[in-house]
C-alpha cells in the first residue's frame, strides 16, 4: 500500500518495471503475464506469507523435478466472452481450450510422480476439473492444422466426398487442357484465380484459348484464362464449397455451445494454470538472481545478510547486510559522496518490496517482518512543474511522510536536511530524526551532520552505520559498516580530482580556526578506535575461517584416500580370487588329461602349449597405417566402413555408413576402397505429381530480396489454392519493412484471400497470417 500525496512512487523509484520485464520473459500465459502486470504490494502480511510458502514449494520443485509442463495458453475469459457474443468459436480458439485441458493433464500428471513435501500445490493441482471429454471432442472436429476434420459429421464427409471427386475430374481436364494449348503457355502448370482453375496463357496467344479472364500477371506477359471446357465443373465445385462453409459453421456453433455449457470449469482451470505459471516466472527468477525466501517474522524485524540490489550486473554488485529491531529502530548512514549511501537505501527498499509483493530476494539470508506502508524520499525532488527547489521539494515528501508515518512502518530518507544552510539543515536533520524516533518507526537515514552522528551514539534506539572509505586509494569502496561513523573526505576527494593546492589549504585551515568543535575530534578519535577493532576481528575471523577450511579439506582428503585405498584392496582382492579360480579350473583340466592312458607325445606337446597359454593374453591387430583426414576406412573388430572426418592426436573421428559417429585409436584402422555409388538419372516431374506436392502450413521469406520473396510467396500461394489449405502464416521477420509491405501488398491485390498481423503466439508483426476465402 502506498499513499502518492505529492511524494515519491516507490514503484518507480525502486524501478519496479524492470524486475517485472525479467519476469515476463519466463512467463509462457497470457494470463500469467496479466498478474506480472498487475504485481504490487500485499495489503496484509497473511497473503505475503501464502504467496512466498508457494514460491517456496515451486522453487523446490523446479530445483529437484525440473521445470513444469505449462505451455502456452489463452486468457479463457477473453474467448468465453468471445462466444457468448458471437456464438461461434474459431477452430483456432477450440484449441487453444483444448490444450489448456492437456496442459492442466500434463501438470497434474507431473505433480502426482513427486513425493509429498508439496501439500500446497498438491491442493492446488486438486483444484483442476476433468474436461478430457471436452479436449477429445475439440480434437476430433478441429484437426492439428485448425481446420475441421472431413468426418466431423456424416454430412461434412459427404460434402468433401463429392469436392474431391469434382476436383480429381478438374485436375484431369486441366492437365489434358494444358498439355492441348502447351505452346500457348507460359507455364505448363495451372494455378487458381478467385477459386477458379486458370491457364497461365501468353498474352500475345490469349485469342488462341476460349474462356474466361480472371487476371494478368504485373508484367502483363501472362493471362489468366478459365477455359470453357471446365467452366461447369469449375461452377459445380463452388456450390459445393457454400454447402461445405455452411456444414463448418453448424460444427463451429455445436463446439461453441458445448464450450459455453463449461465456462466456469474452462475459466478455473485457465486460472489455476496462469497462477502455476506466475510461480514458475518468478522461481526462475529467483534462480536468476541466486535468490531466498525470506524468513517471515511475526514481530518487527530486518534482517538481511549479503544482500544484493538486484538490478546491478553480478560482477559489479557489492553485498552488504542491514538489521533493524527493536532495540535499534533507526540507522544513520554516513561518508562519502558517492559512496553507495543511497544504494544502500534503495537495497533495503527495494528487497523489502520485492518481498511484500511476495518474491525471493536476491539476499544470502532475509529475516523480515511486515511493514503496512514504506516511505521515501530518495533523490533530486526538484519539481519545475511545481515550482519548487529540490529542498522545497524533499520538505514537501518529508512532511506528508511525518504526518502519515506510523510505528509499523518502514522510512528510508536520503541525505537527510541539505539543500539549505548548514546549520538550519543539521538542526531541521536532527528534530525529524527525534520525532520518528518518537514515533517508533523502523527508519534508515543518510546523512554528513555530526550532530546526527552524535545523537545515535547517545539514543538507545539509533545506530551510527557508515560507507567504508579507502583513505589510502581515496576511493569508495561501497561497503556498508554497522556500528561505525563515517567522514565525508570532502577535501581529499576535491584534491584527487584535482582542485588547486592552494585552495584544498585554504579550506583546512578555515576549518581548523573556525569549525573543528571538541565534538568532531571526539568522533575522530572514536572511529579511528573502531577501525582498529575492526581490522583486528577481521583478520582473527578471517584466519579463524582458513584454520577452518583447511582442517574440512585435509579431513575430506583423508577420507578420499581411506576410500580409495578400500576400494583398491578389494578390487585387487576380487581380480587375484578370479584369476587363481580361472587357472586352477585350467590346469586341473590339463592334468586330468596327463593322467589318462595312452595319451601320445603330440597330446602332450598340445597340453603344454595350452599351458603356456595361460601365461599371455594377445593384444588386438594393430595395422599402424598412414590413415589422412578424407580415406575411406575399414574397422574390422566392429564390421563398419566410414570416413575418417577428422584426426586429433592418435585419434580419428570416423562417420560411418550407418550415419553413427566415433572415435577410435588411428592405429587400429584400415583403409579400404570406397563402394562405388550408382547415381540415378533425373526425371521430370509430371503434372499429376506437381498436383500431389506436400505444401507446408507456413512460407519463410526472411533473408531474401524483395523480388525473389515475391516469386516464391506467388508460387506458394499457388500451390495452398491447389491444395485447398484454409489457412496458413507467411514468416517475413520485422527488418526494414520491405518483405512485410510487398507481402501485404501483393495480397491486397489477391481477390480470394484475407489477411491479418499474426497474434503473440503467431509471431506478432513478425508474420502475416492468411486466410483463404470459401
Amino acid at each position: 500500500m502506498w499513499y502518492a500525496i505529492s511524494m515519491q512512487d516507490i514503484y518507480q523509484t525502486f524501478e519496479i518495471h524492470r524486475i517485472k520485464e525479467k519476469l515476463l520473459e519466463y512467463a509462457k500465459t497470457e494470463l500469467g503475464k496479466e498478474y506480472i502486470d498487475e504485481l504490487t504490494m500485499f495489503s496484509t502480511s497473511e497473503q505475503v506469507q501464502s504467496s512466498l510458502e508457494d514460491l517456496k514449494e515451486v522453487m523446490s520443485i523446479i530445483v529437484r523435478y525440473g521445470v513444469m509442463p505449462i505451455a502456452t495458453s489463452a486468457n479463457a475469459l477473453y474467448l468465453i466472452e468471445t462466444a457468448k457474443k458471437t456464438a461461434l468459436l474459431t477452430p483456432r480458439d477450440l484449441n487453444l481450450i483444448a490444450e489448456d485441458v492437456i496442459t492442466s493433464q500434463k501438470i497434474a500428471k507431473f505433480i502426482e510422480k513427486i513425493d509429498l513435501l508439496y501439500p500446497l500445490i498438491k491442493a492446488k493441482v486438486a483444484k483442476f476439473v476433468d474436461l478430457s471429454s471436452l479436449e477429445k471432442e475439440i480434437h476430433r472436429v478441429i484437426t492439428n492444422s485448425l481446420t475441421i476434420a472431413d468426418k466431423a459429421t456424416p454430412e461434412l464427409y459427404d460434402i468433401r466426398k463429392k469436392i474431391k471427386k469434382a476436383e480429381a475430374t478438374l485436375h484431369e481436364r486441366v492437365a489434358s487442357l494444358s498439355l492441348t494449348y502447351s505452346r500457348f503457355l507460359n507455364d505448363s502448370n495451372a494455378t487458381i484465380r478467385d477459386g477458379h482453375f486458370v491457364l497461365p496463357v501468353k498474352t500475345v496467344d490469349k485469342n488462341k484459348v476460349l474462356g474466361i479472364v480472371y487476371d494478368i500477371s504485373d508484367s502483363g506477359a501472362t493471362t489468366f484464362i478459365e477455359p470453357v471446357e471446365i467452366v461447369q465443373i469449375n461452377n459445380e465445385l463452388t456450390s459445393l464449397k457454400v454447402e461445405e462453409n455452411e456444414e463448418c459453421r453448424k460444427i463451429l456453433k455445436a463446439l461453441t455451445a458445448l464450450v459455453l455449457l463449461q465456462e466456469g470449469e474452462i475459466i478455473n482451470n485457465n486460472q489455476i494454470i496462469a497462477d502455476f505459471d506466475f510461480l514458475s516466472a518468478k522461481a526462475l527468477y529467483a534462480k536468476e538472481i541466486d535468490g531466498e525466501v525470506a524468513i517471515y517474522s511475526p514481530t518487527r524485524h530486518l534482517d538481511i545478510q549479503k544482500a544484493r540490489h538486484p538490478l546491478i550486473p553480478a560482477n559489479k554488485v557489492i553485498a552488504n547486510s542491514f538489521r533493524l529491531d527493536e532495540e535499534k529502530r533507526i540507522v544513520i548512514i554516513s561518508g562519502p559522496n558517492a559512496g553507495g549511501k543511497t544504494v544502500s537505501l534503495k537495497t533495503v527498499g527495494i528487497l523489502v518490496l520485492m518481498n511484500q509483493c511476495g518474491l525471493a530476494v536476491p539476499a544470502q539470508k532475509a529475516i523480515l517482518g511486515y511493514f503496512p506502508h514504506i516511505y521515501i524520499d530518495i533523490g533530486d525532488n526538484q519539481s519545475l512543474s511545481d515550482n519548487l527547489s529540490t529542498f522545497s521539494a524533499h520538505m514537501s515528501h518529508i512532511s506528508e511522510i511525518v504526518k502519515l508515518a506510523s510505528k509499523n512502518d518502514l522510512v528510508l530518507l536520503d541525505e537527510l536536511g541539505t539543500g539549505t544552510a548548514p546549520r538550519e539543515g543539521e538542526a531541521l536533520a536532527l528534530a525529524i530524526t527525534k520525532f520518528l524516533e518518537s514515533k517508533g518507526v523502523f527508519a534508515m537515514l543518510s546523512s554528513h551532520f555530526d550532530a546526527l552522528k552524535e545523537y545515535a551514539f547517545i539514543s538507545e534506539n539509533i545506530e551510527n552505520s557508515s560507507m567504508i572509505f579507502d583513505e589510502e586509494k581515496l576511493v569508495p569502496t561501497y561497503r556498508f559498516k554497522l556500528g561505525s561513523t563515517g567522514h565525508s573526505y570532502a577535501l581529499d576527494v576535491a584534491t584527487r580530482y584535482g582542485i588547486p593546492d592552494v585552495i584544498i589549504k585554504e579550506a583546512r585551515g578555515f576549518l581548523s580556526n573556525n569549525n573543528q568543535n571538541d565534538t568532531t575530534t571526539l568522533l575522530g578519535i572514536l572511529e579511528k578506535k573502531i577501525k582498529e577493532k575492526t581490522i583486528l576481528t577481521d583478520e582473527l575471523d578471517k584466519t579463524k575461517r582458513e584454520l577452518e577450511e583447511k582442517e574440512k579439506r585435509l579431513l575430506k582428503e583423508e577420507e578420499k584416500l581411506k576410500t580409495r585405498r578400500d576400494n583398491l584392496l578389494e578390487d585387487v582382492q576380487d581380480e587375484k580370487e578370479q584369476i587363481i579360480s580361472e587357472a586352477k579350473e585350467q590346469v586341473d583340466e590339463i592334468l586330468s588329461m596327463l593322467k589318462k592312458d595312452g595319451v601320445k607325445l603330440h597330446e602332450v606337446i598340445e597340453l603344454k602349449r595350452q599351458l603356456d597359454d595361460l601365461k599371455t593374453n594377445p593384444e588386438a591387430i594393430i595395422y599402424d597405417e598412414k590413415i589422412e583426414t578424407g580415406d575411406y576406412v575399414s574397422l574390422p573388430s566392429f564390421g563398419i566402413n566410414g570416413k575418417v572426418i577428422r584426426i586429433k592426436g592418435e585419434k580419428a573421428h570416423v562417420i560411418g555408413d550407418n550415419g553413427l559417429a566415433f572415435d577410435v585409436e588411428v592405429k587400429k584402422l584400415h583403409k579400404v576402397d570406397r563402394p562405388h555409388i550408382e547415381s540415378k538419372p533425373k526425371t521430370t516431374q509430371r503434372y499429376d505429381e506437381i498436383l500431389n506436392l506436400d505444401v507446408g502450413l507456413e512460407l519463410n521469406i526472411i533473408g531474401l530480396r524483395a523480388d525473389e520473396a515475391k516469386e516464391k510467396l506467388i508460387k506458394y500461394l499457388d500451390n495452398c489454392r491447389i491444395k485447398h489449405l484454409s489457412q496458413v502464416r507467411i514468416i517475413h521477420g520485422f527488418g526494414s519493412g520491405i518483405l512485410r509491405k510487398m507481402t501485404r501488398d501483393y495480397l491486397d491485390a489477391q481477390k480470394d484471400v484475407t489477411y491479418r498481423p499474426g497474434d503473440i503466439h503467431e509471431g506478432g508483426g513478425g508474420a502475416t497470417v492468411v486466410t483463404f476465402k470459401s
